[in-house]
């Protein structure tokens, strides 16, 4: 058995040098056999040599070398079982362009059998989300294409909704607890230090304020414009007006006075974006909290 494992190394560096000079083949092949031959006493060595040496039978003759079948008395031929042997004992050996090309020749021969492409076990609510019936698969190599541009995208979108939100509402009690990007690394990875219920947590609490700043845009529009309608409501202005009116101003110029105040106070466009801003604060925070939208 040594014999056999150690001619079949020998064989695969004769084959991998095989482009180099004879000096230098000889040379590795000697350091092989110096190297499958360490500790073994002298008498040993000799035999195992000498098994090695009928694994490699050399002519004499001087006339031309023809075919024949080995005779009964001749030596085995390798056995499969030795040549892979030999094949995984120098395998850690070879650069790591050789691994790929024997891996790829390994495929073609059938013994590495190809990834399948439809292993992914899907629940059936997933399915039913997707709008699959129970009898449909998921295909293995897409759902991890598809997982990775979900990802992206949340990952993303969690990042832009929490910096708009501060912006927004920066004294707000809605705040972002966890890092979802390192917390969905760390549970990938499988690490135990993350739990799925962690990472649920930090995941609805970013759905939470995506859909509550996303159903505050119709609300926030209507709360400011009803704010600014009852502002500048003529109505309101005059009544205004002629309570503050001086003893020899006219109803016009008094209502016109409070006008231009408003104006200034309600009317520049800091003014106005800082109330769009403090209106969707308030309706998204309303619909987070459940509470009614004034």
């Amino acid at each position: 058995m040594w014999a056999s494992s150690l001619a079949a190394r020998l064989r695969i560096l004769q084959a991998n040098f095989a482009d180099d000079d004879a000096a230098t083949r000889q040379d590795f092949i000697a350091q092989e056999i110096e190297r499958a031959l360490k500790g073994s006493v002298p008498d040993k060595r000799k035999v195992l040599l000498e098994a090695l040496g009928q694994l490699f039978p050399t002519g004499q003759a001087a006339g031309p070398v023809v075919s024949h079948q080995p005779s009964a008395g001749a030596a085995t031929p390798a056995t499969p079982e030795a040549l892979l042997e030999g094949l995984l004992e120098v395998l850690p050996t070879l650069p790591p362009e050789q691994k790929q090309e024997f891996t790829e020749r390994l495929k073609r021969a059938g013994l590495v059998p190809e990834r399948s492409a439809a292993a992914f076990e899907a629940s059936p609510e997933l399915l039913k989300r997707l709008a699959l019936d129970a009898t449909r698969t998921v295909n293995a190599e897409r759902a991890a294409k598809t997982m990775a541009m979900l990802v992206d995208m949340v990952l993303t979108l969690d990042q832009l909704v929490w910096t708009l939100w501060k912006q927004i509402a920066p004294k707000s009690m809605v705040r972002k607890e966890g890092d979802l990007v390192k917390l969905s690394g760390e549970y990938l990875a499988g690490s135990n230090e993350v739990s799925t219920a962690q990472l649920l947590q930090t995941l609805e609490r970013s759905r939470k304020l995506v859909a509550g700043l996303l159903g505050a845009v119709g609300r926030a529009g209507a709360a400011y414009a009803r704010d600014r309608a009852r502002i500048f409501d003529p109505n309101a202005i005059e009544a205004d007006a002629r309570a503050e009116k001086k003893w020899n101003e006219s109803v016009e110029f008094a209502c016109w006075r409070k006008y231009v105040q408003l104006c200034k106070e309600y009317g520049a466009e800091a003014a106005i974006e800082k109330s769009i801003q403090e209106a969707m604060a308030k309706a998204t925070e309303n619909l987070i909290m459940g509470r009614p939208v004034g």
